[in-house]
């Protein structure tokens, strides 16, 4: 529901060219498991992340960002993984 729905920001350009360092992000608190491939909000350990998370059959998740220069990288079942919320929308703003 509508009292799960926050805004956060995200920081660093791993996710360039979806939106920029700075943007604000529309997420769903609500949700705290990967259900479906889409862009999340979730921890390892004590860092936070904002990536795309797809489920590969065998092999458990991987997190993917949109800037090509970062590679992907696996989510392992022995590692301290936390779902924080869905990112549902954002918005990629422009200096000028």
């Amino acid at each position: 529901g509508a009292e799960n729905v926050s805004l956060v920001t995200g920081f660093g350009d791993s996710m360039r060219p979806l939106y920029n360092p700075g943007d604000p992000l529309l997420v769903d608190r609500g949700v705290k498991s990967v259900e479906f491939d889409s862009i999340y909000f979730f921890r390892i350990g004590d860092e936070g992340f904002i990536k795309r998370l797809q489920r590969v059959p065998g092999q458990g998740m991987v997190a993917i960002s949109e800037n090509k220069s970062y590679k992907e990288w696996v989510i392992t079942p022995d590692m301290d993984f936390e779902v924080f919320a869905r990112v549902i929308k954002v918005w990629c703003g422009s200096d000028f």
